[in-house]
């Protein structure tokens, strides 16, 4: 028994040496993300800068009800256009979903032709970095908002 829990020790100290700095601070980076204090204005960019990482290239998929898709070029880009530029977003705090905790972002979303204005919002997991729920509400109800719960394509 007391080997075991030797054994369990020393395993455990391997585990987290073999960490390199970079895990270490994304994975710090990631607790803070769980605490309800808004985000500095660096902390923003880094939020960014771990999205863009997590990202790459790689396709967005969108489910909305009972269908899922890939985005298309111009939907993608709409998604993740508010990831453009930190100093336009707003922090909107932390949510739970499920076993996941998510990070909200959100801006304008006001079409230029529009007089009514709408917010976009991104839910991005706070352990992957990956966006998990994209959100577009106009201020008066009934003029077409929508929901995607995302994924990324592999």
């Amino acid at each position: 028994m007391r080997r075991a829990l030797i054994f369990l020790v020393a395993a455990a100290c391997a585990f987290a040496a073999c960490q390199s700095r970079e895990e270490k601070a994304r994975a710090e980076f990631s607790a803070r993300l769980k605490d309800q204090r808004q985000l500095t204005s660096q902390e923003m960019v880094r939020f960014y800068e771990e999205i863009g990482r997590a990202l790459g290239t790689r396709k967005m998929r969108a489910k909305q009800g009972a269908v899922t898709r890939e985005l298309d070029e111009r939907e993608q880009a709409a998604v993740l256009g508010m990831l453009s530029d930190p100093t336009l977003v707003g922090d909107s705090g932390v949510r739970v979903q499920g076993a996941r905790t998510l990070r909200g972002l959100h801006a304008s979303g006001t079409p230029r032709t529009s007089e009514i204005e709408a917010t976009q919002s991104l839910w991005v997991d706070v352990d992957s970095f990956v966006p998990a729920r994209y959100e577009f509400t106009y201020a008066m109800a009934g003029l077409g908002d929508y929901t995607y719960d995302l994924t990324v394509a592999p």
